[in-house]
């Protein structure tokens, strides 16, 4: 089953699951290795009674004693999770600062309220508009002193163009880079007016005509040279 959230939730808390079944940390060593080979994840949650007390990973315990309890290597157990209040980009922080396909989940009293899968937030993050709409994607670059998200809204929607969706997708201390997707019946008018405000084009986009062009002038070049 699945755990029941108030309709003003966001859409990731439908998909909290509490059907896995518990680990205690009394459990022997080879009853958990059991436990992770019925199921398809990299770690399991680990309580004492109730009482969540971290996770552990399924390579950590390969070189343990099997009759051994979890108990006697209380440091293997890695304390990560997500209240139920945060956004599905928490999620996504979480799934990948961790390295892990489970996440648990507990309330703002950190209570445990169950575990989302990350197959189920990948799911769930490719039906956002960013990901279904069709369009365009872009990865423009600009000095950081010079970066405004409202230049690059500005200049697209002038264009008659619409904003799906944009992110920072790379920063360092002189650049922005950014994703941005747009939904437009050409972009080759979009990335040239881009060129003309100081945005370098870092994606590759057939329709780009300055970019063609200069493929044109260095095959002249080359066998100009040749000669």
């Amino acid at each position: 089953m699945y755990f029941a959230v108030k309709d003003d939730f966001m859409i990731w808390q439908n998909f909290i699951d509490q059907t896995l079944k518990p680990i205690q940390v009394s459990d022997t060593i080879s009853e958990i290795k059991l436990a992770f080979k019925a199921s398809k994840f990299n770690h399991l949650p680990v309580f004492k009674k109730e009482v969540f007390k971290g996770s552990v990973h399924i390579d950590d315990l390969l070189d343990l004693e099997p009759t051994s309890s979890l108990s006697d290597f209380n440091y293997l157990l890695e304390v990560f999770y997500v209240e139920s209040h945060k956004t599905n980009l928490d999620l996504i922080h979480e799934f990948a600062n961790h390295q892990t396909n489970l996440l648990p989940i507990l309330d703002q009293d950190k209570k445990y309220l169950g575990v989302i899968k990350l197959e189920d937030t990948l799911d769930l993050f490719g039906e956002s508009p960013f990901v279904a709409n069709e369009g365009e994607v872009m990865i423009l670059r600009k000095e950081k002193s010079k970066f405004a998200f409202s230049e690059v809204a500005q200049l697209i929607e002038t264009l008659n163009a619409r904003v799906s969706g944009m992110y920072v997708s790379k920063l360092s201390e002189e650049f922005v880079e950014i994703t941005v997707k747009v939904e437009h019946q050409g972009i080759n008018e979009i990335l040239q007016t881009f060129r003309r405000y100081e945005y370098q084009i870092v994606s590759e986009h057939p329709e780009d005509l300055f970019a063609e062009d200069l493929k044109e002038h260095s095959d002249y070049l080359n066998k100009y040279l040749d000669i």
